[in-house]
């Protein structure tokens, strides 16, 4: 059970079947789809789904981090290009180290409400609490989406403290996985920055793992006469497990007949 940064609450992946794989396979990029991944196979500490809407952006993004790890392993490489020379850049690093130089910090003065826990007072009489996943999607289809974001998250409003002050302290307390790693560039030795939108590679990365899944459902119906309904509700490493024995079935029959 992962303890999320931001908002504190407690949730877990549960185990995946071939159906969530290819709803992962399918789904969107960006925040959009990270919300139906989450949405879709994380549940709380009472196994039950979880408002992934109503989670701070923050919290979604370290969730998508800890299902990579589970799946992949901790290790992890940007790539990019260096703005010196123009060579192509690789950065390793850990995604448990970089989820925890980016954790939540609260800002000099600032007093979370006993009352309101998701709102903090920042400055005298201005209280903020930190955008959810919801209030992000909406913002970005208003027409002015900062207005939008400061009238939903700051009280009062409109605003009686400087905008600063208030953004600073949002992002203090509700802080995102995108931010610059730095490198050093294997071809004139001067230093990068990668700008790393972490959730968002880790999303694509384990996208691409779940497209196996029709590969599998060919094999695996192919094999044993099996229906594709019958093989997706399969727990994902019980269907990866048949699939693997298929395919070494047929090397080592290969093998046996002198081909390959």
């Amino acid at each position: 059970m992962l303890r999320l940064p931001v908002s504190g609450e407690r949730a877990r992946w549960r185990p995946m079947t071939g159906e969530d794989d290819i709803a992962l396979a399918d789904c969107a990029p960006g925040l959009l789809g990270a919300l139906a991944f989450v949405s879709r196979s994380v549940v709380d500490a009472d196994d039950r789904a979880i408002d992934a809407g109503a989670l701070p952006v923050g919290d979604v993004d370290v969730l998508v981090l800890a299902r990579r790890r589970e799946v992949r392993g901790d290790a992890f490489v940007a790539e990019g290009t260096c703005a010196h020379c123009g060579a192509d850049v690789d950065v390793s690093f850990s995604l448990a180290a970089y989820a925890d130089h980016l954790r939540p910090r609260v800002p000099r003065g600032a007093r979370q409400d006993p009352d309101e826990p998701r709102w903090w007072t920042v400055s005298a009489g201005v209280q903020v609490r930190v955008p959810t996943v919801d209030d992000v999607l909406d913002a970005a289809a208003a027409e002015d989406p900062r207005a939008l974001l400061l009238s939903r998250c700051v009280r009062p409003y409109p605003l009686t403290a400087p905008v600063r002050v208030v953004e600073r302290a949002m992002a203090a307390l509700g802080p995102t996985l995108r931010s610059d790693v730095a490198g050093t560039c294997p071809e004139c030795a001067r230093g990068v920055l990668l700008d790393v939108d972490a959730r968002e590679m880790c999303l694509a990365d384990l996208r691409f793992l779940a497209r196996a899944v029709y590969d599998d459902v060919h094999l695996i119906a192919s094999a044993y006469g099996w229906g594709s309904d019958e093989i997706l509700r399969m727990p994902t490493a019980r269907r990866r497990r048949f699939a693997e024995l298929i395919v070494g079935g047929a090397a080592h029959v290969l093998e046996e007949v002198g081909v390959g």
